[in-house]
């Protein structure tokens, strides 16, 4: 199997993992991603969208998980909604080192020349210091070093996501804490693995059929029929199925060594994804409901075998040392 190495939607991974290299920890964004949970499992929205992540979960939770999986503490801290930016405490932030932020939406975001297309989109970035009325980011999405006024810093992140509780949320002084071995850090992530998607199936969209296997067989019946407006075709095309490869190609990669049977079955979805967003794109319904159909099969097996025999098997074949996975 050969890696994938390139762009994708990991905002939030990118920006953790450049906050932890702020201190010297080089760790991968797919490591992040991958053991932070969020991206396992599927779920339609109650607007009938489907999404392959967790809807008991959240990015900002995932941020947290994993840098504690990893032997990280960091601060956070998050303002109630329709209370003032927190500039000043920005600021002292900022003196101490570079600040992860978000969500923040991405249609506020003016130094990228296409924000006017990406309004409601949620985003993170990682603030590195404060010019007078300007703050400098580094923001994952391709834009460096790029410069934005604290007022359209406090409109873009003000605003408000469903799935992330209060605004201003950031993270910031990130230290090392322990140095957990490669047996402890699977052993955590399986065990939260486990206990995300125990919530999940018990969740009320599970109750509705609106999470995983179920929720991609009732949006593959959609697809066949052609019945999803332009909106919803492009959330897949663009970010969902992308995206869902991607992490699915990641999850590939860290049960390789752990979880043979895993690992093949979500390098397997990955591929499945890729190609659903090809037919897709050329609106091939029939292709793509077809695929889609696989991969709610091959999403039922995953989580069967995450819960065979009612506990998450963690083989014992990997090699002692740091976990350092760097692409």
């Amino acid at each position: 199997m050969s890696n994938y190495i390139g762009n994708g939607a990991y905002c939030y991974a990118n920006s953790a993992s450049m906050l932890l290299s702020s201190i010297g920890e080089k760790i991968d964004p797919g490591l992040l991603e991958t053991i932070g949970g969020f991206s396992l499992g599927a779920f339609r929205t109650q607007e009938d969208m489907l999404f392959f992540d967790n809807c008991t979960s959240s990015p900002d939770l995932a941020i947290s998980k994993a840098m504690s999986i990893l032997g990280f503490s960091v601060r956070e801290s998050v303002q109630a909604r329709g209370t003032e930016m927190p500039v000043d405490e920005l600021r002292e932030a900022l003196k101490q080192g570079p600040v992860m932020m978000g969500p923040l939406d991405m249609g506020k975001l003016v130094y990228n020349p296409n924000s006017p297309n990406l309004g409601g989109c949620d985003h993170y970035v990682v603030a590195l210091n404060m010019m007078g009325d300007e703050i400098c980011l580094h923001d994952p999405a391709g834009f460096p070093n790029v410069f934005l006024t604290l007022d359209k810093l406090e409109e873009a992140w003000k605003s408000e996501f469903p799935w992330s509780s209060g605004v201003y949320r950031r993270w910031w002084s990130p230290e090392r804490i322990e140095h957990p071995d490669l047996e402890e850090i699977n052993r955590r992530a399986f065990t939260w693995f486990k206990s995300t998607l125990t919530e999940q199936t018990h969740d009320i969209a599970a109750r509705e059929g609106r999470t995983g296997a179920s929720a991609i067989l009732h949006k593959a019946e959609q697809v066949r029929a052609g019945a999803i407006d332009g909106n919803e075709w492009a959330h897949y095309v663009y970010f969902a199925l992308p995206v869902g490869a991607r992490r699915a190609h990641d999850y590939g990669l860290f049960f390789n060594t752990i979880h043979p049977d895993l690992s093949a079955l979500k390098y397997a979805q990955s591929r499945q994804f890729g190609e659903c967003q090809s037919r897709l794109v050329s609106r091939n319904w029939e292709a793509a409901a077809t695929i889609m159909v696989a991969l709610a099969e091959t999403e039922a097996m995953i989580e069967a075998s995450m819960f065979e025999d009612g506990v998450m098997k963690v083989k014992r074949r990997y090699k002692k040392g740091r976990y350092t996975w760097m692409d």
